[in-house]
Formats: structure tokens, C-alpha cells, sequence
């Protein structure tokens, strides 16, 4: 800690100082970064003043200063520690930063201990929390563990999150990026929706990114996101899908059906025509003909066996689920895929309206609770992974208010629908709604709107076709009319890929 410490004190020698300031406040931001807890009373003291010097004066205090400071509050506690400090050699640049990465985690390791200790005393004995309140059981180990556990999952040391742009350092790493996604433009490309007006707007949804699907309830919520994981499957994403509403068994037998719509089949000498007409109604009423289950037998054997494909973790969870409970999913996919050599890419949470907030945190109200936790969605989508992101897609239902609005206009939402929750519209890097009207679902037509792209443009209202028989979303094909210019206006009610 005594070095740790001077490299963030201004010393100075015959005059000059021995690290230069931009160094010294890279370093304390570092520091900041980092989290390390400076842990002996004398030395927390002693990081508080630095903290408000830096914060009024911006620049890092002088050790002399310090100590006239602690001689004139009589603190000798923190006089003997900055004289240590000034007998230290200081760190300087990655030397720096790799010291204060094994500092944080020695000291993460020795509360994790602390932690499990503690929740032991709460499955045994129990253990008061407050000044009244006193929880005991081995149910209230578990949630008072994952609750507690939350921030050594959500560890981002190491993310680079400022410096002097104008330098060398980052002119060599805005170069080497560039380099990297020009010689391979589809590292930096998301998870396509195969629709063609979102995925010219948004080119995919990205790392580090949270996507809203809105929509009023039985509008094609679910059947969308569904989408979305299978379109990340066959572009070899792996995800996790965490069903909130709807059973596993129902969830996992409509990715078995929607693969009999993938591409392929459309030149299968057998199957060709039965492409895109396996009914997931019969598949779970057992009454697909011989012909179809032959065809569905093979598309699902397709579907497990094909290298190119990613995978995709299904739960369905036994209790409520909480943002530390979503935190422990989280980590354990990622466990998982990494012991296969692979990544987490992407997570749909179906949906964040169903989620509980944890009890240590919870408000009480509802909407703020539910603000609170599309918040922590979009820190887990930033930081996941120690800063590498992931992709979180998550449905939302609308306000009834702002549902009466969008049938009065031709089936387009605005943002006001989200007011109920206004951290979705804050937090979320898209948000597109859905509509249907009960003649647009006998006809297979949903109308999609952009209400939000945070870092490009929108695109216009439009309609799509939703296959009920496959639950397969797909573009209409345009079509232009005999008498028509060359602008490809006219839509005709085909899909895309038939």
C-alpha cells in the first residue's frame, strides 16, 4: 500500500517533481478505477484528502502539503505513513496498473472469505443485520449471498476508461483497432434481425448494448425476441434465454420448429415444400402427418448437430428472479462456454417487467424498482465480462395510455408509452415497438416502429409478415406496380425467403 500510495503523492526532489503530473493523475484515476480499498484507518484518511484536493484543485497534492495537514490535525498516525510513503520507489505506467490488479484481488478474495463466513452463520445460526432484523435459514444464505456476491461478479477493473487522447498510446490503439475491423468488418457487426429496414439502421445489435422490444400485451413480444435468439444462433452466437412467462418446453419446441424455416431447406429434394409449413400448434399437439414429422425429425437432428451454429442456454427459473440471481446465470453461461473455447454473446431476459428486485434494494414501489433494474441491465451490458460487454435484448410492455394512442395512429408508438418506466428510454441503445390490430394477425402482418437508435438513424414505420403456423418473422418482398416508378415503394404480403 506505502507504494501504491507514492505514486499517487506529488514528491518532489532538488526541486523537481519525481513523476510527472499527466503521469500522476493517470495513475490516480487508475487508482479510482480500480476500487482498492486503502484498508489501515490512517491511510483511508490519508486517501480522502488526496480525493477532495483533486477534486477542487485538479491536480494531485504535494507530499509536504499532506504532512502539514496531518502535523497541524496532530494525526501521527498519518505522519509515520507518509513518511514511509516518501522512503518508497513509485510504480509508473502498466507497472502501475498490474500492482493495483493483484491488490484488488487479494483483497476480493479475503472478503469473498469474510462473505462465505457469514452466510454459513445465516444457514447456522443466524445472523443480525441491523439493529433488529436477524435472518436465519440456509433460503436466506443463498439470497443474502447472491445478493452480497454481486459486486466480485460485476468486477471491471481493467477497462480503460480515460487518458490524454491526444497521445501516442491511444493514436497506437485507435490504429490497431481500425486495422483489426477493416480486415475483418464482421468482428465489429451485431446480431442481425434479417430485417432489412432494422438491420440497415442498426447494423446488429452490438456488444455493450441494450435492445427493448415494446409492445402491449399478446402483440408479438416474445415471438420477436424468439427471433432474435434464433437468428444469433444460426449467425454462431451463443446466448442465454431466460423464459419468465412462458414454460421451457414451450419455448424450446418453437426453436425446434422455426429451424424447418431455415434457408437451406428450400432446395432440399424431399422437403422443399414443406418448408416453412411445419404448424408449431400440431408439433405440441403431437399431429403433424408422417411427412411433416419425417421433416421435422430431420430439421431437429440438423438443428443439434451443425458445427456452424452457436448454442443457446434455455432456464426457466423455479423462484422469482432477481438481478444477483441474473448475475449468478450470467456468469455460470459464461463458464460454461468457456470451457468449450467459446463466449456468451448475447442474453434475453423475457421479460424485465417480471423480474424482482432484490431485498436489499428494493424500493417498494414498483416503477422504480423496475427503473432501477433496466439500469442494472444496462451496467451488465456494459461491463460483462470485465468490459468485453454483452448483447442484452429485452421485451417491455407498454402503458395502456400509450397503447389507445398508438391504435389511434395507425398502430405508431411513442416514446410516452415507456413513461412508466422512463430508464428504458435513458439506458437502452434501441427501442423499436410492435403492433398488430386483430385484422393485421389474421393477415400475418405486424407493424414495427423505431422509437430509439442512440447511435445512428431510425428507421420508418413498416410493416412485416409474421408466420403464425412457424412463428417465423420475416420481411416482406417489394414489389412494384405496373404503373409505378423505380423507387421499390409497393409492398406485397410474400416472405422474403420463400
Amino acid at each position: 500500500m506505502k507504494r501504491l500510495f507514492r505514486s499517487i503523492i506529488n514528491v518532489c526532489s532538488e526541486g523537481k517533481a519525481t513523476i510527472p503530473p499527466e503521469e500522476l493523475v493517470r495513475n490516480y484515476k487508475a487508482f479510482l478505477q480500480s476500487k482498492v480499498n486503502p484498508e489501515d484507518p490512517s491511510y483511508v484518511k490519508l486517501y480522502t484528502w488526496i480525493e477532495a484536493h483533486y477534486r477542487q484543485y485538479k491536480e494531485l497534492p504535494s507530499l509536504e502539503y499532506l504532512f502539514e495537514k496531518a502535523k497541524y490535525d496532530g494525526d501521527e498516525a498519518v505522519m509515520a505513513g507518509l513518511r514511509d510513503i516518501a522512503a518508497q520507489t513509485a510504480f509508473t505506467k502498466s507497472d502501475y496498473r498490474a500492482i493495483l490488479h493483484e491488490k484488488f484481488e487479494t483483497q476480493n478474495i479475503e472478503e469473498f472469505r469474510a462473505l462465505v463466513e457469514k452466510s454459513w452463520k445465516v444457514a447456522s445460526t443466524g445472523l443480525k443485520i441491523g439493529k433488529k432484523k436477524e435472518i436465519r435459514g440456509l433460503s436466506s444464505a443463498l439470497e443474502y449471498f447472491m445478493a452480497e456476491s454481486r459486486k466480485f461478479r460485476m468486477n471491471t477493473f481493467g477497462i480503460k476508461v480515460d487518458s490524454q487522447i491526444r497521445s501516442k498510446e491511444d493514436y497506437d490503439e485507435v490504429m490497431t483497432d481500425y486495422k483489426k475491423r477493416k480486415k475483418d468488418p464482421l468482428t465489429n457487426l451485431g446480431l442481425f434481425t434479417f430485417l432489412d429496414k432494422m438491420d440497415d439502421a442498426f447494423r446488429g445489435i452490438k456488444l455493450g448494448e441494450l435492445f427493448i422490444v415494446a409492445a402491449y400485451v399478446a402483440q408479438g413480444k416474445t415471438t420477436f425476441v424468439i427471433n432474435m435468439a434464433y437468428n444469433g444462433i444460426i449467425q454462431g452466437l451463443n446466448g442465454l434465454y431466460m423464459t419468465l412467462e412462458m414454460p421451457f418446453k414451450e419455448i424450446r419446441d418453437l426453436f425446434y420448429t422455426m429451424h424447418t424455416t431455415y434457408p437451406e431447406w428450400y432446395d432440399h429434394a424431399k422437403f422443399s415444400k414443406l418448408t416453412g409449413k411445419v404448424s408449431f400448434e400440431r408439433v405440441c399437439y403431437g399431429e403433424l402427418s408422417d411427412l411433416e414429422q419425417e421433416f421435422f425429425e430431420a430439421a431437429s437432428e440438423d438443428f443439434v448437430t451443425r458445427p456452424d451454429f452457436g448454442e443457446l442456454l434455455l432456464k426457466q427459473p423455479t423462484g422469482p428472479l432477481t438481478p444477483s440471481i441474473l448475475d449468478m446465470e450470467l456468469y455460470d453461461a459464461e463458464a460454461y462456454f468457456a470451457e468449450k473455447g467459446k463466449k456468451l454473446d448475447f442474453i434475453i431476459v423475457d421479460y424485465v417487467g417480471l423480474m424482482i428486485q432484490d431485498k436489499n434494494e428494493r424500493y417498494g414501489d414498483f416503477n422504480i424498482d423496475l427503473n432501477n433494474m433496466i439500469k442494472k441491465l444496462k451496467n451488465t451490458a456494459i461491463n460483462f465480462s470485465n468490459g468485453r460487454g454483452l448483447r442484452v435484448i429485452t421485451p417491455f410492455q407498454v402503458n395502456r395510455n400509450g397503447y389507445k394512442e398508438a391504435i389511434k395512429n395507425d398502430g405508431i408508438y411513442t416514446l410516452t408509452a415507456l413513461s412508466n418506466a422512463n430508464e428504458a428510454d435513458r439506458s437502452s441503445d434501441g427501442v423499436i415497438s410492435l403492433f398488430m390490430t386483430d385484422e393485421m394477425k389474421k393477415s400475418g402482418r405486424m407493424k414495427v416502429c423505431c422509437l430509439k437508435h442512440r447511435d445512428g438513424p431510425d428507421f420508418s414505420p413498416h410493416e412485416i409478415n409474421i408466420d403464425f403456423t412457424s412463428r417465423k418473422i420475416r420481411d416482406f418482398i417489394q414489389k412494384k406496380q405496373d404503373s409505378a416508378p423505380d423507387d421499390d415503394m409497393f409492398i406485397n404480403e410474400i416472405p422474403l425467403d420463400i
